[in-house]
């Protein structure tokens, strides 16, 4: 028979060596918040090993870097994952979803960077991770950890002689990259600028949350109008509006300086969804991007549906017979009084006005169509001054407001139906005043 030694040692001569192992398929996951939340849940246990195979189920290879880049960020610098509840999704870029993971700098109490995760649906295993986008905070981190593994983004290539260089990609200006997956793409970025899904989701935060001055540094107010972003703050507070929980944000435009956007919200107060259009575009001097549009008629057209309902018409943006668009406060009929939605509209006025004394405003008061010409001006002529005596008991310096009382000249809708009969829904829409803000 077969010598024993040899019969020991023919087993261990002729083995190939052992097959790197791949992450586990359980990294799959049914819903795309469900892979963010574990994440969270992941990184705050100090698991980074378990971090690391969820990064890299799609391409194991990227398993060294991403423990790497998880120790040094939440190891040796220091950083925390904030509440799980503050994980959410931020929009649909192409395939990919996104989400963010709120971080904590060491001493804070509150996320100031966040961590984003782009997942797509793989047909095998649900839900999978495919790439990382970090804040420029970080940079250090993957650049320490991608060293050993792949050089960084290759330099640009010459220009020629009386060419255009070509401006920044469309999903940002990634200054940093990790190791390349298979697929070619880097499996960490830190974003120089935010990506145009990133920029416009802190801008319809700053809505949501009635920040005009915040959200007004995000656009052109040389293309939006100060009293078109007043008025979407308005809208957002009286409905308690809130992005949508799964999509909220899709971008359905992509070029490297142009993007479009629509922005899903929904009112549990109003029991209605609606949406918005956004019209980015980068900025020459700073390739940050900038909003250029703002597409509110879905929006307002569904919030008008839902208050004419409440007695008294509500759509603070209006078109003015004149040009241009105005904000509008309306008035139950004969009557100078401020409704209670209208003196919430005017705190975010007055608030405007009074971070700049050199601002001023110009409100024009406004009847329906009955009633005589000289009585009409006398009631458009008080409902202006109403509004100038709310703004000055909210802190306005009445050197600040100008007022103008035009009767019934300037209808938005008309009086009468075509057969020539009573329209009381037209002449609700006439009863206002119009706010220009002089910014």
């Amino acid at each position: 028979g077969t010598p024993p030694a040899v019969a020991m040692t023919q087993p261990k001569e002729s083995a190939p060596p052992p097959k790197p192992k791949a992450a586990p398929t359980s990294f799959g996951f049914a819903r795309p918040g469900d892979v963010g939340a574990q994440m969270a849940k992941v990184l705050a246990s100090g698991d980074f090993n378990q971090a690391a195979q969820m990064a890299a189920v799609g391409d194991p290879t990227q398993l060294p870097v991403a423990e790497a880049v998880f120790k040094k960020i939440f190891g040796e610098m220091g950083l925390k994952v904030g509440p799980e509840d503050q994980v959410k999704i931020l929009g649909q870029v192409g395939e990919a979803t996104r989400l963010s993971v709120p971080l904590m700098k060491p001493g804070e109490t509150n996320p100031s960077m966040y961590l984003q995760l782009d997942v797509e649906r793989d047909a095998k295993m649900g839900w999978k991770i495919t790439q990382f986008r970090l804040p420029k905070e970080l940079q250090s981190a993957v650049a320490e950890a991608a060293k050993p593994v792949a050089p960084m983004a290759k330099p640009a290539a010459p220009v020629a002689p009386g060419t255009v260089p070509s401006a920044p990609a469309a999903t940002g200006s990634p200054a940093v990259t990790a190791a390349m997956s298979k697929g070619g793409s880097p499996l960490f970025v830190i974003e120089e600028h935010a990506d145009a899904l990133s920029f416009a989701s802190g801008f319809v935060t700053s809505l949501l949350e009635h920040n005009f001055a915040q959200a007004r540094k995000a656009i052109d107010d040389k293309l939006v109008p100060a009293e078109k972003l007043a008025g979407l703050c308005i809208v957002f507070e009286e409905g308690n509006y809130q992005l949508k929980a799964t999509k909220p944000l899709i971008i359905t435009v992509a070029s490297p300086n142009v993007s479009w956007v629509i922005a899903q919200v929904e009112s549990e107060t109003l029991q209605q969804s609606t949406e918005f259009g956004l019209e980015l575009q980068r900025a020459e001097e700073t390739a940050a991007w900038q909003v250029v549009g703002l597409n509110l008629s879905e929006l307002l057209g569904s919030y008008a549906q839902v208050t004419s309902k409440l007695g008294v018409p509500y759509t603070p943006i209006v078109q003015n017979p004149k040009g241009g668009e105005s904000l509008a406060l309306y008035f139950e009929y004969d009557q100078a009084q401020l409704h209670p939605r209208a003196q919430k509209q005017l705190h975010i006025v007055a608030e405007l006005l009074k971070s700049n004394s050199s601002r001023k405003l110009f409100i024009t008061g406004h009847t329906d169509g009955k009633g005589d010409d000289d009585y009409n001006v006398r009631l458009s002529q008080d409902r202006a001054k109403t509004v100038k005596e709310q703004l000055a008991a909210l802190g306005v310096s009445s050197e600040q407001v100008v007022t103008e009382g035009l009767g019934k000249a300037a209808p938005l809708s008309p009086n009468q139906k075509a057969d020539g009969s009573d329209d009381p829904e037209g002449r609700s829409r006439n009863r206002r005043a119009e706010i220009f803000l002089d910014f």
